[in-house]
């Protein structure tokens, strides 16, 4: 099922591999240098990551809030940028789209063989 995190720190506990969860922490610690002043970040403004897992359909995708499916529409059509997080194995993608004036985020992260209209409409959209 669909994982939805709201604390910088909670996605340490995410299922997903160790090498894509690397290169996912790295892309959000970025524009903030350092791990603690994103942390700060996602408590002041409100970022959302949501994970769409392997075994999520659209079905399941559907069964979520109103508000959970708002926001994945939103950055499914209005992605700010849609990277490849590597995997030797599975590929997964990242997408963000901001959502507040404030700067806050919504980021969702799969692997790029998830069926959901997601996935199969942000990797036409993936950066090189």
């Amino acid at each position: 099922m669909m994982k939805k995190v709201n604390k910088f720190e909670d996605i340490e506990a995410l299922p997903m591999p160790d090498v894509v969860k690397a290169k996912l922490l790295e892309h959000l610690i970025e524009p903030f240098g350092d791990a603690e002043s994103t942390k700060a970040f996602w408590d002041e403004i409100g970022t959302t990551l949501y994970l769409i897992e392997e075994a999520d359909t659209d079905e399941s995708l559907n069964q979520q809030s109103e508000a959970d499916q708002h926001f994945l529409r939103f950055v499914t059509n209005y992605p700010e940028w849609v990277l490849l997080l590597n995997d030797d194995g599975c590929p997964w993608l990242l997408a963000v789209a901001i959502v507040t004036m404030e700067g806050g985020g919504v980021y969702v992260c799969a692997p790029m063989n998830s069926p959901t209209f997601p996935v199969v409409k942000l990797s036409d959209q993936v950066e090189a």
